[in-house]
């Protein structure tokens, strides 16, 4: 019987390692201890060799909660008092966001796509969008590790301050994590409203007051004109819309953010509010998300250079020609994690859809690198680059930090490979 190899969603990446999905942490632990190498396996929306093991990739996901109430792991426990939810880390922000509705509660942002899971979120340091809005992990109050000998270690905002700061955008280097606490916010409502198409060149000048229209704002471009076709305005609910972007106006069809595709994926539109998690991202958790078949490259550079980032993305709509399916430009705000691109520092997301065309992109990826490598730009911990290892090490002034925290946490680095060895050390 032919096996079919082990790749990512988006299927441009064969993962290395050997699957194992425990049926209970017991078992979890039982397989740390044992095994030589380990690494976490989450959604796979992942593009690169970052979860990529020489000895056991292990899936948590038949200890995830599902909200639907089929096979999975225990549900989350919330404590009123704090409004902190503990919610085991395979769980996705889409059946976690189900959950803490019924109880009133939600996340202050999530991520474009609610089908990842909330540990392979936090750990690369995936975001939202909004000006006033960190990563995901900004939200982390707690993490729950199995440690390389199986023993189970709690760190807790409290208790290890600094170092759980350390420990959340982790690359999957220190242990693996099975449960994530996070704090929570009382529920809200957002509307969402579409404006397009708008001059790029506008933007560049304007970038600073469009972000700052709404809860959270994402531009799209597909460079294939001077214009950027639609700017995505998420505001809390009860606030007023404004009449256009840029003399741009209001769309009154739905539309995805991939012009031609069929927005049924995406979420509502039209300013129509609804609750937070269903309007934040882009697309509906039961639905595929953005084209499927796809190669995503992401920098973020710091937000003083967000109008050279924009300026540069006229001159690679030639070279990125029949390879690129969009470009979205949004905002992130800084955060305290020590490998966290946005650490200190306000950035601007320009990031890259691509199609699935594994070699044509790889020669187009230098010159990605080439154009935001020089403007301090970091690649997203998930996605494809050509960026100088060297050159991204150096951007980060609590990495040598990091390396002693996986050497206490780690000492045989069991938990490191070669992604984590050649971007950190």
């Amino acid at each position: 019987m032919r096996v079919e190899p082990l790749r990512n969603w988006a299927g441009n990446r064969v993962y290395a390692g050997t699957l194992v999905r425990p049926g209970s942490l017991d078992e979890a632990a039982d397989v740390v201890a044992r095994s030589r190498h380990v690494r976490a396996l989450g959604s796979r929306h992942g593009f690169n060799d970052a979860a990529d093991s020489q000895g056991a990739l292990v899936s948590l996901d038949r200890l995830a909660y599902r909200h639907t109430g089929d096979d999975g792991g225990p549900a989350p426990e919330l404590d009123p008092a704090t409004g902190h939810v503990r919610v085991p880390a395979a769980t996705t922000y889409a059946d976690l966001a189900r959950f803490l509705a019924e109880h009133d509660r939600t996340l202050p942002n999530y991520a474009s796509l609610p089908h990842i899971t909330v540990a392979g979120a936090v750990v690369t340091a995936t975001h939202g969008s909004g000006t006033g809005n960190p990563v995901l992990a900004a939200s982390v109050v707690g993490l729950d590790l199995l440690l390389a000998d199986g023993t189970e270690r709690r760190l807790d905002r409290e208790a290890d301050g600094d170092v759980l700061d350390g420990a959340t955008v982790s690359l999957g280097a220190l242990g693996l994590v099975h449960g994530v606490t996070l704090a929570t916010v009382p529920a809200f409502d957002v509307a969402q409203t579409v404006y397009g198409p708008l001059p790029l060149a506008g933007l560049v000048e304007a970038f600073d007051e469009v972000s700052d229209l709404g809860y959270s704002v994402s531009c799209f471009t597909t460079l294939r004109g001077p214009d950027v076709e639609t700017v995505w305005v998420k505001q809390v609910a009860g606030e007023d819309a404004p009449p256009d972007v840029l003399g741009a106006p209001a769309l009154t069809s739905a539309v995805h953010p991939i012009p031609g595709v069929d927005p049924a994926n995406c979420t509502p539109q039209g300013g129509v509010p609804g609750p937070a998690a269903d309007r934040l991202p882009h697309f509906r958790a039961e639905g595929m998300p953005s084209a499927g078949a796809e190669i995503q490259c992401e920098y973020l550079v710091p937000r003083e250079e967000a109008r050279a980032a924009l300026r540069a993305l006229a001159g690679l709509a030639g070279p990125l020609a029949g390879l690129l399916q969009v470009c979205e430009v949004r905002s992130v705000a800084p955060d305290r994690a020590w490998l966290s691109p946005m650490r200190d520092q306000p950035c601007v997301a320009v990031h890259f859809t691509l199609v699935r065309d594994v070699e044509r992109v790889a020669a187009v990826l230098p010159l990605l690198e080439e154009t935001f490598g020089p403007l301090g730009g970091r690649p997203h911990w998930g996605k494809e680059t050509a960026a100088d290892p060297a050159r991204v090490r150096a951007l980060y002034p609590r990495r040598a930090d990091f390396l002693d925290l996986a050497r206490t946490l780690d000492p045989g680095r069991k938990f490191s490979n070669a992604f984590v060895r050649r971007w950190v050390g």
